[in-house]
């Protein structure tokens, strides 16, 4: 959705066209130029909003922070990738960075019509409490079935939806278990 993508300079709009922010390639070969010429359009991408404050401070947390990467391990997005010896500059050209990048552009990966809908039943997000997060998580379920949306995935893209949203961390991990139980 449109309103959830962060505004980019013009520098930074063609920074984003040089990069290829597909997730899976048709073969190795395919992949493998894709990393190469990814690295440095990533990394002049993501310094140039670093120094603007571009990202969205929610956007940011959900990269950073342990508390909003539930799970065995206990670690962060970035130090999941730390854990794996991977630093620096090299964590940010990692093929396995490019759906976190998409993340912190494009907001959730989901159908319009899905944000929509479950924009509309969790009306102003001021007013949406943990008690709320029930009802909001059946919903939640009950579009990841009409749509046929794979549970996992979609939990995940709900949870990056809640916090985009303005809920609350409690409330977005609530909808993102809600969601992964769907059958």
């Amino acid at each position: 959705m449109e309103k959830y993508r962060i505004p980019l300079t013009h520098a930074e709009e063609t920074l984003v066209s040089k990069i290829d922010l597909r997730l899976s390639h048709r073969n190795h070969d395919e992949a493998h130029a894709a990393y190469n010429a990814n690295a440095e359009p990533i990394l002049a991408l993501l310094a140039s909003l670093s120094a603007r404050d571009g990202v969205p401070p929610q956007r940011l947390r959900y990269w950073n922070d342990a508390e909003y990467n539930p799970g065995r391990i206990k670690a962060s997005r970035k130090g999941a990738f730390e854990r794996n010896n991977c630093l620096g500059e090299d964590i940010y050209t990692h093929p396995h960075f490019i759906k976190h990048l998409r993340y912190i552009l494009l907001g959730a990966d989901l159908p319009d019509p899905i944000i929509f809908d479950f924009e509309q039943q969790a009306g102003n997000p001021e007013w949406v409490s943990l008690s709320d997060a029930i009802p909001l998580g059946k919903h939640a379920r009950k579009l990841v079935r009409q749509y046929g949306l794979e549970p996992r995935h979609a939990s995940e893209e709900f949870f990056k939806l809640c916090l985009d949203m303005g809920l609350t961390l409690s409330v977005a991990l609530s909808i993102m278990r809600s969601v992964r139980q769907v059958r």
